[in-house]
């Protein structure tokens, strides 16, 4: 059982983290960051799509990350 539950807190930690980072690009991208969006050639009109797709997914997998640690601290 040991196992399952370092497993669980692992691949929780991971999503979150993944989560944050997708976060942090889309913020980075809206705001031009080390011009960001002439390096990926991201048109102007499509520039909202982007941000709302990173948003969503970042704000699904940071709190899918952390049901995930807070089920892994409950199994104990």
């Amino acid at each position: 059982m040991g196992l399952r539950r370092i497993l669980v807190a692992v691949v929780g930690a991971l999503q979150a983290a993944i989560g944050v980072l997708a976060v942090i690009f889309a913020l980075i991208l809206y705001f031009d960051f080390f011009d960001v969006q002439t390096g990926l050639n991201a048109p102007v009109e499509l520039l909202p799509f982007y941000l709302f797709v990173l948003m969503v997914f970042g704000f699904f997998s940071i709190i899918s990350g952390l049901f995930l640690l807070h089920e892994g601290s409950e199994s104990r």
